[in-house]
């Protein structure tokens, strides 16, 4: 059998630390996903990815029993490349299953496409709903009429529609008239990349972090929709109640001299750190040397967050909104605790909380360790895999 992944983004593995990778390619939790369900996949099937390229040429790479087919980007709108070769050049290549991967336009229709002329089955992983808010008027507008138009044929033409939560199905815009082809499968993580022989003071020493001082730590792209300055907001509020806490921004990304601004207006940047971007072998050393982790997610876009998952695989507590897909993975009061999004009193309580109950977010800490093992990605691609031999095989 072989599957043909679409998805407008897929990352160059050997490039993603250069300097400005993130301002070139958008390289977030879907596009991640996307590259480990794909490696995992390739290991039971062939596996063609069609994406789009970093620059305008056509190029093609053979990755880990992947094929990697990239088009030549002719336009970009705000973080999206796009081409035009991507509409026609993949019927060129003959595959049995199309698997598109959505949170932004328009791989997805170009999957339904190439499904319908080649009369093959269409599944479509749905990552998130893509804002029609938030950016620049041209990506706005563009991403409002597509919503309205092709998304909703690619719905409607999908055999099945794959939600990372259930949580997520209830608060989209989109996948309520289509419940009756959804299948739940979350996002995974490597969890053998998380499981490190280093104690917390062995990683703070590694990251030059103090050892005298509590960590709270947000990983990931500083971008507005995670609510990385309502991390700050809650921050100012509790830099009086508790000494000896660090406030540590483990990324990079657009807000970042916004949120720099602000700690200095606030008269806290001097317990606020911003590391830059985190290369992926120092991401469980980071959140081994936390103390709570926080991802205070404000829109929709957040969808599932993976590294809530990572977090847990390090046995560190979660501080997480209570929006999208994220309640599936962080339980109030068992992994974690569920905030209000946009709500930095709520968050900076609840920060509060678990610093002054070190014995309750050790307990959280070691049940999310627990339960991170359900998430592994050999038992997603597995269940990926039932879904293709049944669309397969009939």
């Amino acid at each position: 059998m072989k599957i043909g992944y679409f998805i407008s983004h897929f990352p160059y593995i050997k490039h993603v630390n250069d300097v400005n990778y993130d301002k070139e390619y958008a390289h977030g939790g879907t596009e991640i996903a996307a590259y480990n369900l794909a490696l995992n996949i390739a290991k039971k099937h062939d596996v063609e990815i069609f994406t789009t390229s970093i620059d305008s040429e056509d190029a093609v790479e053979h990755n880990d029993n992947l094929k990697i087919h990239r088009y030549a980007t002719n336009l970009k709108i705000s973080s999206a490349n796009l081409s035009s070769k991507i509409l026609y050049k993949p019927l060129s290549h003959e595959i049995d299953i199309t698997h598109a991967h959505y949170n932004m336009p328009y791989s997805d229709y170009v999957a339904l496409r190439y499904a319908k002329k080649k009369n093959v089955p269409f599944v479509v992983t749905y990552h998130a709903d893509a804002q029609d808010s938030g950016g620049n008027f041209i990506r706005n507008l563009a991403t409002f009429i597509y919503n309205r138009t092709l998304l909703k044929k690619v719905l409607k033409g999908a055999d099945v529609i794959i939600a990372t939560s259930n949580s997520f199905i209830n608060e989209s815009r989109f996948l309520g008239d289509f419940k009756e082809k959804i299948r739940v499968i979350p996002n995974g993580i490597n969890i053998e990349e998380f499981e490190i022989n280093l104690s917390k003071e062995e990683c703070k020493a590694k990251l030059g972090l103090p050892l005298n001082k509590k960590i709270i730590l947000f990983l990931g792209n500083i971008v507005s929709y995670k609510g990385p300055d309502i991390l700050i907001k809650a921050f100012n509020e509790i830099k009086d109640e508790v000494e000896d806490v660090e406030l540590v921004f483990a990324g990079r990304g657009e807000m970042q001299g916004e949120l720099i601004k602000m700690a200095n207006d606030l008269g806290i940047i001097d317990n606020i750190r911003f590391t830059g971007y985190v290369d992926e072998e120092l991401k469980p050393i980071y959140f081994k040397s936390a103390d709570i982790f926080c991802l205070p997610s404000i829109t929709k876009a957040e969808a599932f967050g993976i590294v809530n998952l990572e977090a847990m695989a390090c046995g560190v507590p979660i501080i997480a909104s209570r929006l999208g897909g994220i309640p599936d993975i962080v339980k109030n009061e068992e992994n974690g605790l569920l905030v209000n999004p946009n709500d930095s009193k709520s968050l900076a309580d609840a920060i509060l909380f678990l610093l002054k109950n070190e014995d309750i977010a050790q307990k959280m800490g070691n049940k999310g360790k627990r339960m991170v093992k359900d998430y592994s990605w050999e038992k997603i691609a597995e269940e990926t895999d039932k879904i293709y031999k049944e669309l397969y095989y009939g």
